[in-house]
């Protein structure tokens, strides 16, 4: 099941624009990552008034979980805007188990920040 992305602010002050907001988790982990999609997130951010370039996924990703949960996240980059995938770590580096997602993840509050180029 796909990664359902709520963007909280968009800055495009500079020559980048950057993106906060939160993942949600819900439905079933697949071994390798669960899938993202940035596209909701870019017309977020155009209809903010805060355009990014079309086509053009972000160029760095951070997501980190932001109360307390011992495991990460990892952004691994797709070809394109719609085919990312965040693979889950528990603590101790061990990949989650294909299937249901555990409470340790779909209870945490996961954070990004992604900086996208900006439309000039």
């Amino acid at each position: 099941m796909a990664i359902a992305i709520s963007v909280t602010n968009v800055d495009a002050t500079g020559v980048t624009t950057w993106m906060t907001g939160t993942l949600v988790f819900s439905g079933s982990y697949a071994t390798g990552g669960d899938a993202l999609d940035w596209t909701a997130a870019m017309e977020t951010a155009g209809a903010s008034g805060q355009v990014v370039a079309s086509g053009s996924g972000p160029q760095q990703v951070m997501i980190d979980s932001q109360n307390g949960n011992a495991g990460y996240y990892v952004p691994v980059q797709g070809s394109g805007i719609n085919n990312w995938k965040v693979k889950c770590f528990a603590g101790g580096g061990t990949e989650v188990s294909a299937g249901a997602y555990p409470g340790s993840i779909t209870g945490d509050v996961v954070a990004f920040q992604a900086q996208f180029k900006r439309l000039q």
